[in-house]
C-alpha cells in the first residue's frame, strides 16, 4: 500500500489545486468523486433552461472535470449514467433506458439539499427533450432515419449563463458546483457501514469499485480490482474481496486522482511502460529517466572535466537549495499485461536529498566528451536505444517491450546505486565496433554513448576511473591498439579531399581489428603506404613518428599481441581521434 499511501499524501498536500486549471499543466487535479473526460459538444443554456447555442469542441481541446458516481466512473458495457455531463445516448430521449438513468441521477442531485443553481436549468432543458433537434439544426450531429443520433457516444458538457456574474460559465470550471457534488456523494454514503481503510488506517465507507484510466496508454487498466468472484482472484484464500483488502472511498478517490494527475503532467512513457517520479510534498525534482540538469532548465557546454564537475555541483546545489528536510521522493513504474490490470513493476521511496545525490553520482561517473557538445552524460534512453536497437537507415530502431524493460533496469541502477549491467556495456561495445553501419552524427552518438558506458562499468566494478584526455603513458594493449586504429583512420582520412572522401580502410576493418588486432594492423599498414605519399612531408613525418611510438609501447606490453581486444580499445580510439582533431593543423609543433 506504500504507493497508494504516498498518493493520498500527495493529494492532501495539493488539495488546494483540486478543480483548478493551472497554466502549463496538461490536466488539473480532479476533486473527489470527479473524473477527467474529453467532451465533443458544448451546449449553452440560459437561467430558465432554454437553448442558447452549441459548438463542437476541437480534438485538441483539453479534458474537462465532470462529476461521476462510483458506478458510472467504472462503467463498461452495462448502462450507468453520470449525474451531469454524459454521452448523447444518455442525455437524449432516444434511448429510453439510458435517458431514464440520466434523468434519475441528475434529478436526485438537483432536488437534494446539496443542489446548485446550474442544475435546475440543465434538468429543465434535458426534460424538454429537444436536444437532438437543437444539435441537428446547429449542424453538429446527423440523425438516423429513426430520429436517433448517428453517434451516441458524443460527450455533452454544459455552460449556463444568466445566473449572475459569480455563477455564469462552464460547469467544469465551477468550484462551487464541484464542492456541491462532493458533499452530495458524501451524504449518500453516510448510511454505509464503515470498514478499516488499509491505506489511511481510519474507519471509512469502503469503496466497492476503484477508478480506471490512470495511465492513458494502458486504457481502462485498474490498479485495484476484485470483481472476479468466480475465478481465481482471491478464491482459496478468502471468502470475499473485503477479506483481501478494504480501501475507503475517499482514500481510493484521492490516491487515483493524484496518480492520474501526476502521470498526466510528470510521467515519462517508454515502450508502453510509464515511469513516474515525484515528491509528495510538492517539491520540484528532476525526472528519474532524464538528465539532472539545472533547476532553471538552462544548460551550458562544458569543455573540460573541471567545468563539467563545477556545473554538476551547481546543479545539485540548485536542486537542494529550497529542499525541506522532510521532503521525500517516490519512484514508480507501471505497465499493463492486459487491458484490465495495471501492474507496478518498480517502486522505491527515498529522501529527496539522497535521490539527488544518486543522480549526481550517476552523471559524474557515466560521462564522456560528446564531440562538439562538450562533456555530457548520455540519457538512459540513449543508452538503451544504441545498445539494443537495430540499425536501419543510419538510426537505431528498438522494440517497445525491450525498451520498457531495459529502461527500468537502468533506472534501477541509477536510483539503487547498482553496478552498470555487463550485458548493456557489451552490447554497446559490439555496436560501436561496427561504426561503418552508421553515418554522421549517429556514429558520433554511438561512440560517445559506448565510451560513457565503458567508463561507468569500469568505475562500478573496479573503481577504475578513466580520464577523458589522451593518456600517452598508458601501456594497456587494447588502449594502444585503439590508438593505432585512430592513427590509421587519420592518415587515410587526411589524404581525401572534397568529393573524393569515402570510408577509410580502418573503419572497414574495425571489427576484424578488434578480433585479431596484430594481423589486421599488418594489412592496414600495407594499405596505408599510398596514402602516406599523398600527405605533406611534415604531416607524414608526424604520423610515422606517432605510429612508431605506439608500436614501441606495444612491443613492451605483456601477452599475445593478436588476442581479442577488450572494451578499452574504444577509449584509446576515441582519445587518439579527439587529440588528432585538436592538433591536426599543427603537427610540426607537436613534433
Amino acid at each position: 500500500m506504500g504507493l497508494l499511501q504516498k498518493a493520498v499524501e500527495t493529494y492532501d498536500a495539493m488539495a488546494h489545486r483540486a478543480g483548478i486549471v493551472y497554466a502549463g499543466e496538461k490536466e488539473p487535479l480532479a476533486p473527489i468523486g470527479h473524473i477527467m473526460a474529453r467532451a465533443q459538444i458544448e451546449i449553452t443554456l440560459d437561467q430558465d433552461g432554454r437553448f442558447v447555442s452549441a459548438r463542437a469542441m476541437g480534438k485538441d481541446a483539453p479534458k474537462i472535470i465532470i462529476p461521476a458516481t462510483e458506478e458510472s466512473a467504472g462503467r463498461t458495457s452495462a448502462p450507468c449514467a453520470h449525474p451531469l455531463c454524459d454521452q448523447l445516448g444518455y442525455v437524449s430521449p432516444h434511448d429510453e433506458k439510458k435517458y431514464a438513468l440520466y434523468m434519475n441521477a441528475l434529478s436526485h442531485w438537483a432536488n437534494s439539499e446539496y443542489t446548485h443553481p446550474k442544475l435546475q436549468p440543465i434538468l429543465a432543458y434535458v426534460r424538454g427533450g429537444t436536444i437532438l433537434s437543437d444539435l441537428s439544426h446547429a449542424e453538429l450531429i446527423a440523425l438516423t432515419p429513426e430520429g436517433g443520433p448517428e453517434d451516441e457516444k458524443l460527450m455533452i458538457c454544459w455552460v449556463v449563463n444568466g445566473l449572475g456574474e459569480a455563477l455564469n460559465g462552464p460547469c467544469w470550471e465551477d468550484r462551487a458546483l464541484m464542492d456541491a457534488f462532493v458533499n452530495y456523494s458524501a451524504a449518500k454514503r453516510r448510511n454505509t457501514s464503515p470498514s478499516l481503510c488499509m491505506i489511511t488506517g481510519l474507519m471509512d465507507a469502503p469503496a466497492n469499485q476503484h477508478p480506471k484510466g490512470i495511465i492513458p496508454i494502458n486504457g481502462n487498466a485498474k490498479l485495484i480490482s476484485a470483481n472476479d468472484s468466480s475465478g481465481f482472484t482471491y478464491r482459496g484464500r478468502f471468502d470475499d474481496a473485503a477479506q483481501a483488502a478494504t480501501v475507503g472511498y475517499a482514500a481510493s478517490q484521492k490516491a487515483h486522482s493524484a496518480l492520474r494527475w501526476l502521470v498526466a503532467n510528470q510521467s515519462a512513457p517508454f515502450g508502453g511502460r510509464t515511469f513516474l517520479c515525484w515528491s509528495p510534498q510538492g517539491v520540484q525534482i528532476p525526472k528519474v529517466t532524464g538528465p539532472m540538469g539545472r533547476k532553471s532548465g538552462t544548460a551550458q557546454r562544458t569543455a573540460n572535466p573541471s567545468q563539467y564537475q563545477k556545473q554538476l555541483r551547481e546543479a545539485l546545489s540548485g536542486w537542494k537549495e529550497d529542499l525541506p528536510q522532510s521532503a521525500g521522493v517516490v519512484i514508480a513504474a507501471f505497465d499493463a499485461a492486459t487491458t484490465g490490470r495495471l501492474a507496478v513493476t518498480y517502486y522505491n521511496e527515498l529522501p529527496a536529498s539522497d535521490f539527488l545525490d544518486r543522480l549526481y553520482v550517476w552523471e559524474n561517473t557515466c560521462k564522456w566528451e560528446n564531440f562538439s557538445y562538450g562533456i555530457q552524460s548520455p540519457t538512459l534512453f540513449q543508452i538503451v536505444s544504441w545498445a539494443f536497437g537495430t540499425p536501419r537507415n543510419g538510426k537505431a530502431e528498438l522494440d517497445d517491450r525491450i525498451l520498457g524493460q531495459q529502461m527500468q533496469r537502468l533506472m534501477s541502477c541509477r536510483v539503487d546505486k547498482a553496478p552498470f549491467p555487463l550485458d548493456v556495456e557489451r552490447a554497446l561495445v559490439e555496436k560501436a565496433s561496427y561504426l561503418l553501419l552508421y553515418e554522421g552524427e549517429n556514429r558520433q552518438k554511438l561512440l560517445f554513448t559506448a565510451c560513457a558506458a565503458i567508463r561507468k562499468y569500469h568505475y562500478d566494478t573496479s573503481k577504475e576511473e578513466w580520464d577523458m584526455a589522451l593518456d600517452k603513458n598508458c601501456s594497456d594493449r587494447s588502449y594502444l591498439f585503439g590508438r593505432l586504429l585512430a592513427v590509421a583512420d587519420a592518415v587515410e582520412g587526411s589524404a581525401y579531399t572534397g568529393e573524393d572522401r569515402r570510408e577509410t580502410n580502418a573503419l572497414r576493418m574495425q571489427k576484424a581489428f578488434a578480433l585479431r588486432p596484430m594481423a589486421a594492423w599488418r594489412l592496414l599498414e600495407e594499405k596505408l603506404e599510398p596514402y602516406y605519399k599523398q600527405l605533406n612531408p611534415g604531416l607524414r613525418q608526424y604520423y610515422r613518428k606517432l605510429t612508431q611510438e605506439i608500436v614501441d609501447k606495444l612491443s613492451a606490453s605483456d601477452g599475445s599481441l593478436n588476442q581479442k581486444l577488450d572494451d578499452i580499445y574504444l577509449l584509446g580510439y576515441y582519445h587518439q581521434r579527439a587529440y588528432r582533431t585538436e592538433r591536426a593543423d599543427k603537427p610540426e609543433t607537436e613534433e
